[in-house]
């Protein structure tokens, strides 16, 4: 006897979703799929909500013109070489 496949997503998939819509219209049946996922689970909900809030939030910071001469102070250079160094060396 084969599984009866969910008409609806699980959470992972839900926000898996909710991420790529906000990039690119969903086909009709996933959107629908979510659509009906959103008005049963509150977390999902509210992550859509959070998602969208910041997003829009941070859209000003992505579509800021960095000045061209603008360089990364050295203590914060060096605080980065250190991060990249000790990552490098525990294997990842």
């Amino acid at each position: 006897m084969s599984a009866i496949p969910s008409p609806l997503f699980n959470c992972r998939q839900a926000t898996l979703l909710i991420e790529r819509r906000a990039d690119t219209p969903l086909p009709v049946r996933p959107r629908v799929q979510l659509w009906a996922h959103l008005r049963l689970c509150p977390y999902c909900r509210r992550y859509a909500l959070q998602s969208a809030r910041i997003a829009r939030a941070a859209r000003p910071a992505a579509e800021a013109v960095v000045p061209a001469n603008l360089a990364l102070p050295a203590v914060a250079r060096a605080r980065m070489q250190q991060l990249f160094d000790a990552h490098a060396g525990s294997g990842g």
